[in-house]
């Protein structure tokens, strides 16, 4: 579908808006925020990492399948966990913070916004996706996103298959937001997960089992 002239004219509108207060968002984003929407959404994490264990569980049946299933949780991992929580931080009015989240969130918007999502994910959540590289890839994280988006939209309009190494890609990227870049931004909140996606506040929990954990038991 082409753009209009009133769309190119509410696109640029919106970029110039952009640049406009970028710098004011950045400087009033607070990681008490972002701390408040994962405490106040535990199982936000809970879909992506459902759809991976099922992804893992397809490749070795349908390899095509699988990598599909993998690009889905990598993006819904992606967005849900990491770049979601920060968007309904920037809305000041609770009201309207899921209708802006879900416009922001957009493919179109997500391009503009990308650069300040990014430089708030990296100064109050501690993971650069742009920078970061998996043990095993010469690649950042954000670029190999970037590869298993378009070969998934090269599956699903266009009829290709998935060969087993795309797949992998597919599966390990999805793992290590879902693994590794969620629980660090959820550590750097001062919170931790239970089983591997319920986030939890009560600080108590890290001491159970231990000695400490009995003692505060019996006080």
């Amino acid at each position: 579908m082409s753009m209009t002239e009133e769309d190119y004219a509410y696109d640029q509108y919106m970029t110039e808006l952009y640049e406009e207060h970028k710098a004011e968002a950045i400087d009033e984003f607070t990681a008490e925020r972002l701390q408040s929407y994962y405490s106040d959404n535990k199982l936000l994490a809970q879909p992506a990492f459902h759809m991976l264990n099922e992804a893992k569980n397809l490749v070795k049946v349908n390899v095509t399948a699988g990598f599909v299933f993998g690009a889905v949780a990598m993006e819904v991992g992606l967005k849900e966990t990491l770049l979601k929580p920060i968007v309904f931080g920037l809305v000041h009015i609770a009201s309207s913070a899921s209708l802006v989240t879900n416009l922001v969130m957009s493919h179109q918007s997500m391009d503009r916004y990308k650069e300040l999502l990014l430089q708030i994910l990296r100064d109050h959540g501690g993971v650069d996706l742009q920078i970061y590289k998996r043990p095993s890839s010469t690649k950042t994280i954000w670029e190999e996103i970037k590869i298993v988006q378009t070969k998934r939209n090269h599956i699903l309009h266009a009829a290709q298959t998935a060969s087993l190494e795309e797949a992998s890609l597919s599966l390990d990227v999805a793992s290590t937001i879902m693994g590794e870049l969620f629980p660090a931004v959820i550590i750097r909140m001062g919170l931790h997960l239970h089983d591997g996606y319920r986030i939890c506040a009560d600080w108590k929990c890290k001491f159970e089992g231990t000695e400490i954990g009995k003692f505060m038991k019996t006080t």
